[in-house]
């Protein structure tokens, strides 16, 4: 695995203007901070409640660490190639508390160094339902001793959102972001 090559496409689904999210959005719309996968989804009608419902649940459960949740996004990213995912969430790694080295290693082989246990377990993961559609017992039963039932099953629901995610993202082409509009982000939500 490596981190995502960038888009070399000449064809783009474009993002709304600012208009169209202004008359979509209302007051909650601001061009200085809207991220560019949340310009692009709220283009999609009346999908858009459903798909922000999802990235509320994902960056909002109390269950799944942030850590451990941008170890699936970055490894998502890389396993599908999607530059806008990684390019986003690798500062919003570094602004929930993964190192240079452990972002860098989610991005090679699940072996690497410098890679906890639980970072090593959620990689495999990721990877076994990206490549194969499924999950080994031998991964699965470690979710299971690791995690427990209940959280077992939201991390497999943020492997396969991520998945969803990456693929949206590729297929439109979203416009990789500013660092600026990132910050101190921990979210897409702001």
């Amino acid at each position: 695995m490596a981190k995502p090559s960038p888009y070399n496409a000449a064809v783009v689904v474009p993002l709304p203007d600012d208009a169209e999210l202004t008359a979509l959005l209302g007051d909650a719309y601001n061009p200085d901070t809207a991220l560019n996968v949340m310009k692009m989804m709220s283009g999609t009608g009346d999908m858009f409640p459903v798909l922000i419902g999802m990235v509320q649940a994902v960056f909002n459960e109390p269950d799944i660490d942030a850590k451990h949740r941008e170890v699936i996004i970055l490894r998502a990213a890389s396993v599908l190639n999607c530059p806008y995912e990684w390019q986003a969430n690798e500062q919003m790694a570094k602004n929930a508390g993964l190192t240079d080295a452990e972002i860098g290693a989610v991005a090679g082989e699940p072996t690497d160094d410098g890679l906890s246990a639980d970072y090593k377990l959620l990689i495999a993961a990721t990877d076994e339902l990206l490549v194969s559609g499924t999950l080994t017992d031998n991964v699965l039963q470690s979710l299971l001793d690791a995690f427990g039932v209940t959280v077992t099953r939201k991390y497999i629901a943020t492997i396969g959102w991520f998945s969803l995610l990456s693929l949206f993202l590729n297929g439109t082409r979203v416009p990789l972001e500013t660092t600026d509009k990132i910050g101190s982000r921990t979210s897409p939500l702001g």
